[in-house]
This record gives structure tokens, sequence and C-alpha cells, in this order.
């Protein structure tokens, strides 16, 4: 009995797991769902069908980017800065420079080979130090790429000898001291008008074939007046004249009495005039004054016998003879355009002041255009600059190896024609250049000129 009771509990035991493996009576099975048939299943959402090629909507178009050396040159202006004296003396010749710049820009369209121009514009005061503040203001304020003036020989030659500090900027100076282009050259100077004696060395030489054997010289105490003066005297002197007397003023003088009344008719059969402006103006009025109009001559030098100064005081030059690179009677076509502009701006005749800054421009756009618009590469556009000559309103031009033009003068003789007291020119001699017949180094040998060299008396 005792093992019935064993065998059935050891029974038990073996069922219980088995036991606690099924589910209870209170618990029911989780229940599936039964899948949906395949027709009633949920449709995957649409996918758009893309439009055949030829609707696809075309990719905006995307611009290579030009190199950005190339893009810079395409889109960066030409600044351009002017220098010339817009106060003082030489106002109104100053006003005639800007009036030659804005002739030529208008021409251009103020556009040089695809880039457009800015012009700045500043006022040196005749005066060397301003002149080199101003130059350093469109260099470092502005950042312009060319300088075209200074106008008088004194500023020009300051600005050349500060130019050293800009050495990518070109410089186009009006001055005509003889050294902005003789003995020491500067790489980044290059001179729009002509050399101090340039336009009269062919002056001394008719002033002796025609009887005027004695004469006095009058300037402005500046650098040009002495190069002007000193190269006609370079001339004349050698060939025997005698400059019996020379008179210095400041710029500006008013008073010219002291040096009128000390003229002798009797000892000069002249006086050669290099002055300019208001000064070249009080001083002839003051001439008639004294009455000497009737007993000495004048022979001007190229600002003194300028159309500005004849259609202020012309009346009392009839006859006048002088020297020049420029005149109101020339026969080429971009002579009249040029002066038919300047009319139109001023209505009276063009001057040389007006023409050199004109011709300044034309030269930078011919070089720049040649260079297709890089004028970045500075070595490579001056090499093209020092190359480039043209018909300009003056005559042809060209830029000897020193950096000033050869060009053609002129001998003049003031008339009155149609109205209006003008140089008419009489003689022209071909492609003069700064040093003339005369060995460079001979010549720069007996320079500077000044107050007292050349003397002949």
């Amino acid at each position: 009995m005792r093992k019935i009771i064993i065998f059935t509990m050891l029974i038990a035991l073996l069922l219980m797991p088995l036991a606690a493996c099924q589910p209870t009576a209170t618990e029911a099975p989780p229940e599936v769902e039964e899948p949906a048939p395949a027709e009633e299943e949920a449709a995957p959402p649409e996918v758009e069908e893309p439009a055949p090629a030829e609707e696809e909507a075309a990719p905006p178009e995307v611009e290579e980017p030009a190199p950005a050396e190339e893009e810079e040159a395409a889109l960066e202006p030409i600044r351009l800065g002017v220098l010339a004296p817009l106060s003082g003396a030489f106002a109104w010749i100053g006003e005639e420079n800007v009036m030659g710049v804005e002739i030529a820009l208008e021409e251009l369209n103020y556009e040089i080979a695809g880039r457009p121009v800015e012009l700045i514009i500043e006022d040196t005061q005749i005066d060397p130090d301003v002149a080199i503040e101003k130059a350093r203001a469109l260099v470092n304020r502005d950042d312009v790429h060319f300088i075209v003036g200074p106008l008088s020989g004194s500023t020009s030659l300051a600005v050349k000898e500060a130019s050293f500090e800009w050495p990518d900027v070109t410089v186009l100076p009006g001055g005509a001291a003889n050294d902005i282009t003789m003995r020491e050259i500067a790489p980044n100077v290059y001179r729009n008008s002509f050399a101090g004696g340039q336009p009269l060395y062919a002056l001394a030489q008719w002033a002796l074939d025609n009887g005027y054997e004695s004469i006095a010289t009058i300037g402005e105490d500046y650098s040009f007046p002495w190069d002007q003066i000193g190269g006609f005297a370079y001339v004349y002197c050698g060939l025997g004249g005698r400059i019996s007397k020379a008179y210095w003023t400041p710029i500006g003088t008013t008073d010219y009495s002291s040096i009128i009344t000390d003229l002798d008719p009797d000892e000069i059969d002249a006086v050669l005039v290099a002055y300019g402006g208001t000064d070249a103006v009080n001083f002839v009025n003051q001439f008639v004054d004294f009455g000497l109009s009737e007993e000495i001559d004048f022979l001007a030098g190229s600002s003194f016998g300028d159309a500005g100064v004849l259609a202020e005081v012309g009346e009392h030059m009839d006859g006048t003879v002088g020297g020049s690179i420029y005149s109101s009677t020339l026969e080429h076509q971009e002579f009249k355009d040029f002066d038919a502009a300047f009319r139109a701006m001023d209505d009276r005749p063009s001057t040389l002041f007006a023409e050199n800054f004109y011709r300044a421009v034309k030269w930078i756009a011919l070089a720049t255009e040649e260079v297709d618009g890089n004028i970045e590469d500075v070595d490579a556009w001056r090499e093209v600059l020092q190359n480039t000559e043209f018909m300009a309103p003056a005559g042809h031009v060209e830029f000897d190896e020193y950096h000033n033009p050869i060009q053609d003068t002129y001998l003049n003789r003031v008339e009155f024609v149609d109205g209006e007291w003008i140089n008419v020119v009489f003689e022209t001699i071909p492609a003069v250049g700064q040093y003339w017949t005369f060995d460079p180094d001979e010549f720069d040998a007996a320079l500077p000129f000044g107050r007292d060299n050349p003397s002949c008396p």
C-alpha cells in the first residue's frame, strides 16, 4: 500500500511542469488578425511617373565663372586722375586742360576697350607741394591707374620726382621743364607736351635771320620759362645773337612798370616773352600803355602766343612771330574735328593746353585698346604706349626713347582772320625732338638752364 502511494506521488510530480505550460481557463490566446484579401490591401502611395524628356523643365544654365583676374579686368573701371591749375594765374589754362580731357572722353563715350572710365580732377594751385599731395591722394585714395598732368613745369617736375612712390601708376604730365624727360628718366612718366625749348629752337634761327641781333627776355621765375628761354638762348647765343637783359618775375605779378621802363628801344630789337595766363595779358596791356608796342617787337614763347592770350589781347600783338607745337590754321582733319569740339564748348579757337591733355587721353586709349583693356599688366602696357604713334590735333606724335614727344613745330604769325586774332602758320619744322640737332650728352652737360644760364650779354 505504501508503495502505491509513493508511486502515485511521483506521477503527480512529473505531470506538474506540463500543467504549467498549458493556458489557463481564463486566458484567451491573442487573436491573430487575418490578412485582408490581396485586392483589399491598402494601395501603396502613387509615384508620379517622370515626364517625358522633352517635357522636363530645363535646369537653369550656370555660367562658368571667369578666372578672377579676367573677371575683375572686365568689370573694374579705368580710373583716370587729372591734375590741373584750377585757381590762380593759370586757372583758365587749367580749365582748358580739363576741356581737352573731356573732349577725348566724350569721343570715347567714357569707355576704353569695354571698360568704363571714371574721371577724378584735382586742383594743383600751381604749387609743387600741393601737386604732390594731390597726386598721392589720387593714387592712395582713388586708386587711379593713370594721371594726366600737372600742367606747369615746376609742379610736373615735382610729381615726376615723387613718381617712384607709385611705380604702377603711369603719369602723363603737361609741364615743359626739361628734366621731366632729360638727364634722369622715370619709367612711369611720359610727357604729353614738349620740352621747354623744343618749339623755340627754330624761332631763334628765324630771329637772327630776320635782323633781331639783340633782344631782351622776360618770363616767370620758375623751371618752364627758364627752360623755354634757355632753349632759345642755346641756339641764339650759339649763332652770335646777344641777350642784353633777362627779367624774371613771380607768377601772378600785376605790376610790370619797372621792367617796361627799363627796356631801351635803342638797345634791343625785340623782347622774347615767356609769360602765360593772366601774366601775359597784364604784361601786354601795360606794355601798350607805356607806348612801347610801336618801338619794340614781341617774340612769342609757346604760352605767350597761344590762342587763349590772343583772345584777350590779340589786337596788341598783330604781326608777332612765335614758336609753338600748335596753331590755328592746321589743315588735317584731326585738328579740324578737335577745334570744332573745343569751339562748341567755349566759342573760341582751341589751344595747345587743351590739345596736350586731349592727346594724353588718346594715347592712353590707343595703348589700352591694343592690349584689349589689360592695363593691369603694366610693363606690357607701357611697352605698347612707348611704341604708339598717331595723328593728334597738333600733328603726328610719337615718343622718343626718353618719353618725350617727337612732333612738328610751327612758326606762327598773329593775324586777324574772320573776326578772330589767331596764329597763322608760315613755316613747319617736321619731327622735332627735344634735343633737335644737338648731341644729347652735350646738351645735358649745359643743363640745368636757369636765371643766368645760358648767358650772352
